[in-house]
């Protein structure tokens, strides 16, 4: 029998409305060592956020706990593999030039497969993702700056799943490509992810968490 993963605690959703991330346990434990954490728990319901769920990305229902309370959790149950651990092995990348390109490059080729490859591609429209947007990430601007141009990708976080857009509207882009439309009438490929904290955790590695600025979507 394999062995099980280790314990930790991951983001289950993200509430635009002040709430920010909710964090659950990846696997059930013991009902007396659940008594002993339940202080800084809560079992969240639709009632419990602003507008519902409709502003939230992932799962929100069931046993979540706020940020500021997952060191205590940890502790608690002795959880190795800390938030705070994950985050310092970020941060020091980020602090060297060469290893943070090296990051960025393999989240984004991470990013790639688990939407290319197991990600969905419905009909969509831009507009309709960014007015149900809970946040929305553009990498280095490259959207933004490349937009005119039928150039850049945005990551999209909606109530529904996270989207991976790549602008296909050059010159030379094939438009049969494209399942997502454009208020400007050109196009662009999408994937769509349910919400997953490994997925959520790279999309925030690699863009940075640089949010759109451009010009509306919708």
């Amino acid at each position: 029998m394999a062995d099980k993963k280790p314990l930790k605690l991951e983001t289950k959703c993200y509430d635009a409305n002040g709430l920010g991330y909710l964090y659950g346990l990846n696997q059930r434990i013991p009902d007396d060592d659940f008594e002993k954490i339940k202080p800084y728990m809560k079992r969240y319901g639709r009632k419990d956020f602003v507008n519902g769920i409709t502003e939230v990305t992932g799962r929100p229902e069931g046993w979540r706990c706020l940020e500021s309370d997952v060191s205590k959790i940890e502790e608690i149950l002795g959880i190795e593999d800390t938030l705070e651990k994950r985050n310092k092995k970020v941060e020091e990348a980020f602090k060297d030039p060469l290893k943070k390109a090296q990051l960025k490059d393999q989240t984004f080729e991470w990013l790639e497969v688990l939407f290319k490859k197991g990600g969905t591609q419905p009909a969509q429209d831009l507009s309709r993702l960014a007015i149900h947007s809970t946040k929305i990430y553009d990498p280095d601007d490259s959207f933004k700056n490349g937009r005119s141009e039928g150039f850049g990708s945005l990551f999209i976080y909606t109530p529904h799943g996270m989207w991976y857009i790549i602008n296909n509207s050059s010159k030379a882009a094939d438009k049969n490509l494209n399942n997502v439309e454009m208020k400007d009438g050109n196009g662009a490929i999408g994937y769509r992810l349910m919400y997953e904290d490994v997925v959520d955790r790279l999309i925030r590695i690699y863009t940075e968490e640089n949010e759109y600025t451009g010009g509306s979507l919708y």
